[in-house]
């Protein structure tokens, strides 16, 4: 099977395509044939270093596809399941295994094609979990999204909308931000902004919570513009990580602090099956905006990391095994 693994930390051009024996799945993992890996920034981190993983290594932790063997274990699954799952490193390949309690199984009942399904996975839920569970969004609540133009930002804008909440959008460029803008945010501008937009939107009171995926650059001024109780949640480090933080600095205001992550989130086949039906059928009655996944061939991975590090494309990055 074809797949792609590297050895040194670096830029895309670690990224190399090998071919090597498919592995049978131990007693409690199923072998999926890959129809669609995902491509997400953790992908990056991996690729670079700043989430380390032993090497040389797999890559991917994202896809679609069919069950085509099971270990013994797997008395929930069969031969010809449509599943998917957003934690099994590895995944850009042809084929992987992947632990039983990680995959779930797509109901029929969601009509959406692999390119349609898969921005709803990692990204969509993420971005559910973040506005329902890490800090559960209301009406009433103001709410700054940095990156907000990103695969995960643009899903959050619009479902803190449909929250009814104070939307402010903050992207790199002006374009980026006129994109969030046209998915329903309230107020946006560029980071040299947030200050300003906060204080437009809020009456200088400051926002209730942060959703902030950029990470080290404008970390101090995302802390600064939030009050009394609120929160500051972070959800990606895209300018690098934050730098340690003095806990004394969010008495003043009685802040707090979160680094969720997914996994968290989505522990059994129920959790993720109710966020993507959530997800599914805000896309069903025209809530929730999304552009198909931009798929690339396997051999292509370079240019799909090279894309998505560029955050010249806002929609979900695919990357097809079989071409």
């Amino acid at each position: 099977m074809r797949s792609i693994t590297f050895n040194r930390c670096g830029d895309s051009s670690v990224l190399q395509m090998i071919e090597s024996e498919t592995l049978s799945p131990a007693a409690n993992e199923a072998l999926v044939k890959v129809a669609l890996a995902g491509v997400n920034f953790i992908d990056v981190y991996h690729r670079r270093g700043q989430y380390p993983l032993p090497l040389p290594s797999g890559i991917g932790l994202e896809g679609i596809g069919e069950i085509v063997s099971i270990g013994k274990a797997c008395d929930d699954f069969k031969v010809g399941d449509r599943v998917f799952w957003t934690s099994a490193l590895g995944s850009y390949a042809q084929y992987v295994n992947v632990p039983i309690d990680q995959l779930t199984v797509l109901e029929p009942e969601i009509q959406l094609t692999n390119e349609q399904f898969l921005p709803l996975l990692l990204q969509g839920m993420t971005a559910h979990y973040l506005v329902n569970s890490s800090y559960p969004v209301t009406s009433e609540d103001t709410v700054l999204v940095t990156a907000a133009a990103g695969g995960v930002g643009q899903l959050v804008v619009q479902l803190l909308k449909n929250k009814g909440a104070t939307v402010i959008a903050c992207a790199s460029n002006s374009n980026r931000a006129q994109y969030a803008k046209n998915l329903g945010a309230d107020f946006v501008g560029t980071y040299d902004q947030i200050e300003a937009l906060v204080n437009e939107a809020t009456q200088g009171q400051g926002v209730e919570v942060v959703y902030d995926s950029v990470g080290k650059d404008y970390f101090d001024v995302c802390l600064s513009v939030i009050k009394d109780n609120g929160m500051y949640v972070l959800c990606g480090a895209a300018s690098g990580p934050v730098p340690p933080l003095d806990l004394g600095r969010l008495n003043a205001k009685s802040l707090a602090v979160r680094r969720p992550m997914l996994a968290s989130y989505t522990r059994t086949h129920a959790d993720r099956l109710g966020r993507l039906n959530d997800l599914a059928s805000f896309i069903e009655h025209g809530k929730l905006k999304y552009p198909e996944a931009k798929v690339f061939a396997l051999a292509d991975t370079q240019s799909a990391h090279d894309l998505i590090e560029s955050r010249t494309y806002s929609g979900k990055i695919g990357l097809d095994p079989w071409t």
